[in-house]
């Protein structure tokens, strides 16, 4: 054999497979110099409607398999049109050559964190047929809920509290709503607005966590700049007294 193809075999068998990356890995460092695509596997956590005037931007909420979120976005019709079509809710998929770039503040995102994500024409988006199993929780909760008076206005956030009081269920034209106060990991006392489906179909659970004492975890809950409470919103979820390692900072 020629030993110049044998030496290109055994380089390519050195070299490593290009794995994908998890949204915690990446660096600052990682940006300057030539542009780099990546590819990751990520569950769609939320799929945000398009932009309805101009039709030509789209957001999306992704979860690697530690928990970890990011904000993805693309723009332009065709490409917009192509991944609405393509990308549904709660589905893995893996997605190549997808480009990470720092978030300036600039303009606003639904969840805060240094980077966000954007699918491009050169992008390439397929389900993720291997099985395994994602976390049962985000990776990255809020504790301390004062902390959240930092972040932009209508900014999604993961929260960690026990439930103190539940204030009376309130009848609008929108649903029932319901004002309950919790304690955070600083023992500090908020009050979250919670809305719909998530009081009426676990009316016992909010019952026994308020007799009890008992934690939760919500997510996606908005925070609006103006309100001195967090609000449910259409994304949300809530885990009653939840397996977590986060819990021993409420004993």
């Amino acid at each position: 054999m020629d030993p110049v193809v044998l030496n290109r075999e055994r380089a390519a068998a050195d070299r490593p497979k290009r794995m994908p990356m998890l949204f915690d890995d990446y660096r600052d460092e990682d940006f300057y110099g030539l542009l780099r695509k990546y590819n990751i596997v990520a569950r769609v956590e939320v799929k945000f409607p398009i932009e309805p005037r101009y039709r030509d931007s789209q957001h999306f909420i992704l979860s690697d398999i530690n928990g970890s979120k990011i904000e993805a976005m693309t723009s332009s019709y065709e490409t917009v049109k192509h991944f609405d079509s393509l990308i549904n809710e709660k589905h893995v998929y893996k997605m190549h050559n997808v480009e990470f770039s720092i978030n300036l503040g600039d303009r606003f995102r639904h969840i805060s964190g240094p980077l966000e994500l954007y699918l491009t024409r050169q992008t390439v988006v397929e389900p993720y047929t291997v099985p395994f199993q994602m976390p049962p929780f985000p990776k990255h909760i809020f504790l301390n809920l004062a902390a959240i008076a930092e972040l932009p206005n209508r900014t999604l956030v993961d929260i960690m509290a026990i439930v103190v009081h539940l204030d009376t269920v309130q009848h609008t034209m929108w649903g029932n709503v319901r004002k309950i106060v919790v304690m955070d990991a600083r023992w500090s006392l908020h009050t979250i607005k919670v809305w719909g489906d998530l009081l009426n179909k676990n009316a016992l659970r909010w019952a026994l966590a308020n007799e009890n004492y008992g934690i939760i975890i919500g997510t996606m809950f908005r925070r609006f700049r103006r309100q001195e409470y967090l609000e449910s919103s259409d994304y949300t979820t809530i885990h009653f007294n939840p397996y977590h390692h986060s819990t021993h900072h409420f004993e």
